[in-house]
C-alpha cells in the first residue's frame, strides 16, 4: 500500500478545503499568537501537529506522517481481523486500504485517520481490559476530532449493556475520557464568549436540509463509501453464509473458543461505533469521509462472513474500481449545495482520479486564500472574506 500511495504524498496538502483552514489556523495560533481554530468545535491539537510538521518539511512531512498513521491503522485492522478469525484478513484489509476515502485521507493533510487511530486503539484496549490506555487513546481521538465523542460514548454504553458487572469501571473510563479529551475545547469555549456556541456546526443554508434532502444525502452518499456494487455484495454476504457448505466453493472452518469469545465481546462495541458514526452522518451528511470509522468496523464484521475467496476478491475488486470509475445515478441541481436532484445515470471519473485532478490544481497552495482563488478563478478575490495570514518564517 505504502508504495502505491506514496506518490500522492507529493501532490501538495490535498483537495479538502478544511486542510487549508487548518494550515491558516496553525499559523494564526502558533506563529502570530492569535488563537483561532479552523472550524467548530475546534481542532487545536491537529492544527498544532500540522503546524509543527509543516515547519519541518511542508506538505511532504504532513502527508508522510498521515501515511504512517494510515499504515498503523491497517496494522491494527489486521491484528483485530486475526483475533476475529477472519478467513482472508489480508484481502479484507486490502478492501479498507483501497476504499477511496481511506486512500485519499491516507495521503492528505487531514485528521480523519489520526482520529480513527485513537478510536481503534480505544476499542482494542477496552476489549483487553487495559482501561488506563483506553482512556488515553479515547482522549486523543476526541482531542483530534470532537465528533469522536459520541463514538466513544456508544462503545462504552455497548460495553456496559453487554457486561453490566463492568459498568462502574466503564463509567469511570467515560469520566476520565471526558475530562482529558475535553481539555482542548476549553479554548473553544473561551473564544465563543464562554458559551457552547462552538458546538454548532456550519452546515450551509436551511434549504439544503429539509428531511427529504437530509435522508437522500445520507442514503446516497453512504452508498458511495464502498460503491453500489461492493455494497450489494456485502449485503449479500449473510445470504451466502446460509448456503450449505457442500454447495459452496469452500467450506467454513471451525472456530476455536477464544475466537468465538472475542467475537462475542467485540461485536457490540463495533456496532456501537458504527451506529454512532451513522447517526452523526445522518445529522451532517456532508462528506463521505465522515464515514471512515464505519468503513473500518463494518469491514471487520463483514469479513467474518466472507468465508469464500472468490466472493472476497469480488468485493475487493468492486471497491477498487470505485477509484477509477464511478457509476452515478443522480445529478444535483447545484453541486455541493444541492436543493434538488434528478435521475441521470452516468459513468464518471473515479473518486481517486477526481481527487488527484483537484490536488494537482491546488498543489501550490499554502493557505485558504490561495485555495479559494484557484477553485473560484473568476472571483479575483472579490468574494473572499477570510483573513490573510503571514507565512511561516
Amino acid at each position: 500500500m505504502a508504495i502505491v500511495l506514496l506518490p500522492l504524498c507529493f501532490l501538495g496538502y490535498g483537495s479538502d478545503n478544511d486542510t487549508y483552514t487548518v494550515l491558516d489556523s496553525g499559523v494564526s495560533t502558533w506563529h502570530l499568537h492569535l488563537p483561532e481554530t479552523s472550524r467548530n468545535p475546534g481542532y487545536w491539537l491537529f492544527e498544532a501537529i500540522v503546524f509543527a510538521l509543516r515547519h519541518l518539511g511542508g506538505s511532504i512531512a504532513t502527508n508522510l506522517a498521515t501515511l504512517v498513521v494510515a499504515l498503523v491503522v491497517l496494522w491494527r485492522f489486521l491484528a483485530i481481523a486475526e483475533r476475529l478469525g477472519l478467513r482472508y484478513p489480508r484481502i479484507v484489509a486490502a478492501c479498507l486500504a483501497v476504499t477511496p476515502v481511506f486512500a485519499i485521507a491516507a495521503t492528505s493533510t487531514v485528521d480523519y485517520l489520526w482520529s480513527l487511530l485513537g478510536v481503534v486503539l480505544f476499542v482494542e484496549f477496552l476489549l483487553a481490559d487495559r482501561l488506563a490506555l483506553a482512556v488515553l487513546a479515547a482522549a486523543f481521538a476526541i482531542a483530534i476530532r470532537g465528533a469522536n465523542a459520541p463514538l466513544i460514548a456508544c462503545a462504552i454504553l455497548a460495553g456496559i449493556l453487554t457486561s453490566p458487572r463492568r459498568a462502574p469501571r466503564l463509567l469511570g473510563v467515560g469520566v476520565f475520557v471526558a475530562i482529558l479529551g475535553g481539555l482542548p475545547y476549553i479554548e473553544s469555549w473561551r473564544l465563543a464568549n464562554h458559551s457552547f456556541a462552538f458546538l454548532h456546526a456550519l452546515a450551509g443554508p436551511e434549504a439544503m436540509w429539509t428531511p427529504t434532502l437530509r435522508i437522500g444525502r445520507f442514503v446516497y452518499k453512504s452508498l458511495y463509501l464502498f460503491g453500489p456494487v461492493a455494497t450489494g455484495l456485502m449485503l449479500g454476504c449473510p445470504i451466502f453464509a446460509t448456503v450449505p457448505s457442500s454447495l459452496r466453493w469452500e467450506s467454513t472452518p471451525s472456530l476455536i473458543p477464544e475466537v468465538l469469545a472475542y467475537r462475542q465481546r467485540a461485536t457490540p462495541l463495533f456496532l456501537g461505533v458504527i451506529l454512532a458514526n451513522a447517526a452523526l452522518f445522518l445529522r451532517y451528511p456532508i462528506e463521505i469521509s465522515y464515514l471512515i470509522p464505519v468503513a473500518f468496523f463494518v469491514l471487520l464484521l463483514v469479513g467474518v462472513r466472507l468465508t469464500c475467496k472468490p466472493l472476497t476478491i469480488a468485493v475487493l475488486l468492486a471497491v477498487l474500481s470505485l477509484n477509477f470509475v464511478t457509476p452515478q445515478f443522480a445529478r444535483p441541481n447545484i453541486p455541493g449545495h444541492a436543493t434538488a436532484a434528478s435521475f441521470k445515470p452516468s459513468l464518471e471519473p473515479g473518486i481517486l482520479l477526481e481527487d488527484i485532478r483537484l490536488r494537482r490544481t491546488v498543489s501550490q497552495c499554502e493557505d485558504y486564500r490561495c485555495y479559494y482563488l484557484v477553485i473560484h478563478p473568476g472571483s479575483h478575490g472579490m468574494d473572499y472574506t477570510g483573513p490573510v495570514r503571514a507565512p511561516i518564517k
